[in-house]
């Protein structure tokens, strides 16, 4: 099974863009007195750090005076008029360059004037604290704890849309009462969306109960951490839209109690969840589940009336149970393979091999399957599989193994006569891995034989551009139902993908995927 390696965690996308707190001392937390007048007002001093006295302004060169040096006009004059064109510059470019900076740098701007004291507030709408790395002598887990908690006291009244949060070490584990008193505030605050990552740090920090007290919040993440098992009534998340959890540990209940008594939550991604071997979805609003299912015994869709996407990209490596008792919208469903037995839709148990079909899933449109090439039978699994689904449209087609397929293993197609999908739907086809061999050649001739409705087929590969067209060549030669076919080579950079995850699971990484087309 192809693996998609792990996506960015929140502390690598945090270091490219927003407030660092980098490894200095935090900004003042109040730079002037509101009750002083304004030649007076003196910028505060953090028991920390002394700012640098604010340098005195060049002289105005008047153009065309005096000052020894000729002319003294052009752009050399217009360099050194002593304008502070930056703060010309409008608000919502300036709020750009403050996301930019470090945070230290960013709160020291605050010293400037009555405007950048505001712009500086206005920056921590979207508030990102990253604990800096490496860390300096003095500026580690408690320094970091410290000046988030001293900034949130401080502003009692700026609007916080999302909060993100990364950090590693242990010092997390012995301010547990800090964080939780962070998650309080944001929670009055109206916070939308909270990141949490507690990056390198083992054993896995527990997370305080208050993270699921938020009642403005729509999208959450977690990273690294571990969950109290919590009774159902501490749950208050009803405007959760997202749920994003990678290597964090909770027990199968809590999973259970978040997915279904959050009553607007639309989008779920696991990957690797410990404390868990069975998922039940139970979920009246939930549109799409993703994840690394390899961990899991038996995944069911029980109650799930708008569950249009459910890609699991581990479920191969697993023998695991797959049911479907109910979920009448769903169109993307993936990767199935062998192991994955039994499946059963409704009252329809497929177990490998031929089977009386009673139910049909006629509003699957996109399947991915893992044929299992170095098997024997696989020929029968895939034709009977691919006739629980009757409209199917696209499907993606994996190998078992990267391993060239010995000849004892290849299989003959010719014994199969008819499969509703792909003599009269199928117009995608997607082969991820593909190296050419002579198993995937006598599928891919087989299907060619009898899509009529197929327009395009993509082969996700390693090879090179003159093996691409090698194969394009050998593909004239093949006997096709439909004359409408188009055939794109394309090329990963370094390991194979499972496209279909990519491609709905993790949109943002997909467009940045270096898959170079090669025809």
């Amino acid at each position: 099974m192809c693996c998609v390696s792990p996506s960015p965690s929140a502390s690598a996308t945090s270091s490219r863009r927003g407030q660092i707190i980098a490894p200095d001392s935090p900004p003042s937390l109040r730079s002037y007195s509101d009750d002083s007048p304004p030649s007076t007002r003196a910028p505060a001093v953090h028991p920390e750090v002394e700012f640098e006295a604010k340098p005195a302004k060049r002289a105005r060169v008047v153009p065309g005076g005096g000052g020894g040096g000729g002319g003294g006009g052009g752009a050399d004059a217009a360099a050194g008029d002593g304008r502070d064109r930056i703060s010309d510059l409008p608000d919502a470019v300036l709020l750009s360059i403050l996301s930019f900076l470090p945070f230290r740098d960013a709160g020291r701007t605050a010293v400037l004037s009555r405007r950048w004291r505001k712009l500086f507030d206005e920056s921590l709408l979207d508030f990102n604290a990253c604990q800096p790395f490496p860390p300096e002598e003095g500026r580690g887990c408690e320094w970091v704890i410290r000046s988030i908690t001293d900034i949130l006291a401080a502003r009692p009244d700026v609007r916080i849309r999302s909060f993100r949060f990364v950090m590693y070490g242990q010092g997390f584990a012995d301010h547990l009462a800090d964080v939780d008193r962070w998650f309080r505030t944001l929670a009055h605050r109206g916070v939308r969306q909270l990141d949490v990552d507690m990056l390198y740090t083992v054993p896995a920090p527990l997370l305080p109960g208050s993270i699921l007290e938020f009642s403005s919040l729509e999208i959450l993440r977690v990273f690294n951490c571990n969950f109290l098992d919590l009774s159902l009534p501490v749950l208050r998340l009803p405007v959760l839209r997202t749920l994003d959890l990678s290597n964090v540990s909770m027990s199968q209940g809590f999973l259970q109690a978040m997915m279904s008594n959050c009553p607007s939550l639309e989008c779920t991604k696991l990957k690797n969840i410990t404390g868990l071997d069975k998922i039940c979805v139970r979920s009246r609003n939930l549109v799409r589940l993703f994840g690394d299912f390899s961990y899991l015994k038996e995944l069911v869709v029980e109650d799930a009336p708008n569950l249009e996407e459910l890609v699991g990209i581990g479920l191969p490596l697993a023998a695991a149970k797959v049911k479907i008792v109910f979920a009448p919208k769903l169109r993307v469903l993936g990767y199935l393979g062998k192991s994955v037995r039994p499946l059963v839709i409704h009252d329809t148990v497929f177990d490998g091999g031929i089977v009386q079909f009673r139910t049909l899933m006629r509003s699957v449109k996109t399947l991915a399957i893992q044929v299992p090439f170095s098997e024997k039978g696989h020929t029968i699994f895939v034709a009977q599989l691919l006739k629980c689904f009757p409209c199917l449209e696209a499907l993606h087609i994996e190998p078992d193994s990267r391993s060239i397929c010995r000849p004892v293993d290849v299989e003959e197609w010719d014994t199969i006569t008819s499969v509703q999908c792909i003599e009269h739907s199928m117009n995608k086809l997607v082969f991820e891995d593909f190296g050419g061999e002579d198993c995937q050649w006598r599928f891919l001739t087989f299907l060619l034989g009898m899509a009529r409705a197929l327009k395009d087929i993509d082969f996700h590969c390693s090879e090179s551009k003159d093996w691409a067209s090698n194969q394009i060549e050998l593909l004239a030669y093949t006997n096709r139902a439909s004359a409408d076919v188009r055939f794109h080579f394309y090329r990963f950079s370094s390991w194979p993908v499972s496209s279909l995850y990519l491609c709905h699971c993790c949109p943002q990484r997909c467009q940045k995927e270096e898959r170079i087309a090669l025809i």
